[in-house]
């Protein structure tokens, strides 16, 4: 994507156990066009670290639940904080450099090194204007969240229609997406978008245009549950959060299983899963009760 092709990112070292979490992170980046400094010579860490934020935009810091690696010479710091740190001074010097702290959901908090919880309520207790706390679900989106933090672009205006049921899905639920819209389109006019990844559509900005003009936005689901989840979340603080008049539903199939738990539970989103032969019937249901709240 040419869009994120300005910004530079420095991305913080972590433990062992987190390396492959950061390279995924580091290919979603560079796939977005958004430059990576990503140096693992662990001889010049701490030299590397002070050039490499001189020349970033904005750093990004995984907090995990191991302490490791320390830095050599006996002072006892984690390479972790250390660069956290360093970064902090990097805004001091460059009031548009942003800080991003990414906890992964897949980070288990209830295990962890004593030293490293104390870093991470550091961290917690100081987040400051140009710093952003993330608890992204995946790679992509906090990539998404980044960029929409450090790009000022004109905002592209769409070419929208009022609509009654606005339907968003992932490009893996496609086919069982389409069936759906097909079956309310014969009764209720509906507008349908399907998320491609890689796509050089700002999807956030288009959804955040839609909404407003219909009745009811739809967020469907099947095998792309990891991303619809935190799609809602955003899209939810996009539109106005509680404030907004058109409400959302999050659908999601109970097959497979570990869709059961993956809810959003906030003012002005209904959250169900349910079979999927019934969520055509139940997207009917709940667009009934938009338009008559007393019927």
């Amino acid at each position: 994507m040419s869009a994120g092709s300005h910004i530079t990112v420095f991305l913080s070292q972590c433990s062992e156990a987190q390396v492959p979490l950061r390279d995924e992170l580091a290919l979603v980046f560079e796939r977005a066009g958004i430059k990576v400094l990503n140096d693992n010579d662990s001889s010049k860490l701490t030299e590397n670290t002070k050039l490499d934020l001189s020349t970033a935009n904005c750093s990004v810091h995984i907090l995990f639940p191991e302490y490791e690696p320390v830095l050599q010479g006996g002072s006892g710091i984690s390479l972790a904080r250390y660069q956290f740190l360093e970064a902090q001074k990097q805004t001091k010097l460059n009031p548009n450099f942003r800080i991003f702290v990414w906890i992964p959901p897949s980070t288990n908090l209830n295990n962890i090194e004593p030293k490293q919880l104390d870093f991470i309520n550091e961290v917690r207790n100081n987040i400051v204007g140009n710093m952003v706390f993330s608890n992204a679900g995946l790679p992509m989106q906090l990539a998404d969240d980044l960029r929409s933090q450090m790009e000022i672009n004109e905002v592209q205006e769409y070419s929208l229609r009022n609509t009654d049921i606005f339907l968003i899905s992932n490009q893996l639920d496609e086919l069982q997406s389409n069936e759906i819209s097909e079956m309310l389109s014969d009764i209720v006019p509906v507008e349908k978008l399907n998320i491609i990844q890689d796509s050089d559509i700002d999807y956030s900005e288009l959804c955040k245009q839609q909404v407003p003009k219909s009745k009811l936005a739809v967020i469907y689901f099947k095998n792309s549950g990891d991303w619809a989840l935190p799609f809602a979340q955003q899209l939810w603080r996009n539109i106005g959060g509680a404030t907004t008049h058109t409400p959302i539903l999050l659908i999601g199939d109970t097959d497979p299983e570990e869709n059961i738990g993956r809810k959003f539970i906030v003012p002005k989103v209904i959250s169900l899963i349910i079979d999927g032969e019934l969520i055509p019937l139940e997207i009917k249901v709940q667009y009934d009760k938009t338009v008559s709240p007393d019927a």
